[in-house]
């Protein structure tokens, strides 16, 4: 497992690069950091901060630049909604 990971999601579609993400995100560790790079032309960037907030997870940066989207997303526990 790592602590930190980072996946280039530019060029697929929404679905394949949610899907390749929750594998990745699965091998990160507890406080481990998954960045995705999206493409600012199909910026998907409130899409994926929306399901990592749905997962329980933290956005714990967002680097915008001319080119792409850095998206930081921050592996902790889970914390369950009574």
């Amino acid at each position: 497992m790592e602590t930190f990971k980072t996946i280039d999601i530019r060029g697929l579609s929404f679905f394949s690069a949610l899907q390749l993400a929750s594998k990745e995100f699965s091998r990160v560790k507890k406080n481990g950091i998954l960045e995705l790079i999206i493409d600012k032309k199909r910026n998907l960037t409130e899409a994926f901060s929306k399901w990592a907030e749905g997962q329980g997870y933290k956005i714990s940066d967002i680097e915008d630049d001319p080119r792409m989207v850095r998206l930081f997303i921050r592996k902790g526990s889970r914390s369950i909604k009574a």
